[in-house]
């Protein structure tokens, strides 16, 4: 009699099952390994930002940093020599044109300022001395003038006297020659003495300027020592900022070394560096948008230097607008100088990473869904800091992905996570 095993036919039939579905999981994670395998590469969409092609209005413009500059800057020096006693003012401070900034010391000065003014007291005397000599050798000479004459006046008297003696034969012939020759000499006596006199006034007009030279270099003296002591006190000369002190308490100085710089804060202009490639399209006149932070005025090219340095032209560009709140020398700026205008044609915003150059690109299209960019080749034509020109490849409401995309560059397709 055949006896049944039915325990061992079920554990037999529990591990066909068991082989079956570990065969057909098996077959499961192929399929979905293979799947996967297949499946286009992923990126964050965080990392994948992207932009709008629209059709309108490109601005073709070049982008250079810089910094505003006050074109008005006086560079404040001493006259006199002396060490700096005090530093009234630091950079930041508003001044006027009398406003002292430093103040120096120098004994030597006010040493030779009482000298020269002694000097001068005693030139004064001695030029009052000069005119009272004068007036007396005038009335010196009147009083010996009018003796001359009297003695003249008797001589040709007793001249004409003796003639008429001679004649009538009282006196001898040399008594009357006698006569005649002392009246001749007292003649020539009153002729020397009138012409010195006649010449008196331009002799003391020659003397007094002499003595007036003198006197007047003496005053210049005392006014040139008196000028350097109070240049000892360093003003300013210029209404606006102080922009830097360059010297320090107890330095000694020397006559027209560097004070201090003042700057006229009303009078900014933008001072920039443009590339040299970039430089050869900018030109005087050209509208200009200037860039501080968050703040934007606008602005005028007034100045292109010839000279390229360090492959940098420096550019000049006018502020427009009255309200200068806020702007100070120094200030970090922006500028878009405006090159040209395309009134209706296709842009973009800028990929990252596109050269100046290019003008073959590979860019990601989106999808409808934003799910999926499928790689398409796009001609790019003129290109500014923050758009390009589409001139084919991309449509007006096509999606690109503008971050940089060079670790998919081979690529066909990619998806959005």
């Amino acid at each position: 009699m055949d006896i049944q095993r039915t325990g061992r036919t079920k554990g037999t039939s529990k591990r066909v099952v068991l082989a079956a579905v570990a065969a057909g999981a098996a077959l499961l994670l192929v399929g979905v390994a293979f799947k996967v395998a297949g499946r286009p590469a992923g990126i964050d969409s965080d990392l994948a930002w992207s932009g709008e092609v629209k059709q309108g209005e490109f601005v073709y413009e070049v982008t250079a940093a810089g910094n505003l500059v006050a074109p008005e800057i006086r560079t404040v020096t001493n006259r006199s020599e002396g060490v700096v006693e005090r530093v009234l003012v630091l950079p930041g401070h508003v001044v006027g044109p009398e406003d002292v900034l430093v103040e120096l010391s120098s004994p030597t000065l006010g040493d030779d300022l009482q000298k020269a003014r002694s000097a001068l007291e005693a030139a004064e005397a001695d030029y009052r001395l000069q005119r009272d000599n004068a007036e007396n050798e005038y009335l010196n000479q009147q009083v010996t003038l009018a003796g001359i004459e009297s003695d003249y006046t008797t001589a040709q008297f007793e001249a004409d006297a003796k003639k008429k003696l001679a004649a009538s034969r009282i006196v001898s012939e040399l008594d009357m020659r006698s006569a005649v020759l002392k009246a001749e000499q007292q003649k020539r006596r009153l002729d020397a003495a009138k012409a010195q006199f006649e010449r008196h006034p331009q002799t003391r007009a020659a003397q007094e300027a002499v003595a007036a030279a003198k006197l007047q270099q003496q005053r210049r003296d005392v006014s040139r020592l008196e000028r350097q002591i109070n240049d000892l006190k360093v003003r300013a000369g210029f209404t606006g900022v102080v922009q830097t002190v360059d010297v320090e308490a107890g330095k000694r100085v020397s006559a027209g070394t560097q004070i201090a710089r003042v700057v006229n804060p009303e009078n900014l202009i933008a001072r920039v560096k443009v590339s040299e490639r970039d430089a050869a399209l900018v030109q005087v006149g050209q509208e200009a948008r200037l860039e501080m932070g968050r703040r934007t005025i606008t602005g005028k090219v007034t100045r292109v230097e010839p000279t390229v340095q360090d492959r940098l032209v420096t550019v000049d560009v006018a502020l427009g607008g009255d309200d200068r709140t806020g702007l100070r020398p120094d200030l970090s700026v922006t500028a878009r100088i405006e090159i040209a205008r395309a009134a209706d044609t296709l842009v973009v915003d800028r990929p990252a990473a596109l050269p100046d150059d290019q003008t073959q690109a590979q860019l990601f299209r989106l999808d409808g869904g934003g799910k999926h960019a499928t790689r398409v080749n796009v001609r790019i034509g003129r290109m500014s800091a923050r758009q390009v020109e589409i001139l084919g490849g991309l449509k007006a409401g096509d999606r690109v992905i503008l971050a940089d995309m060079t670790e998919w560059a081979d690529e066909p397709e990619i998806r959005i996570r």
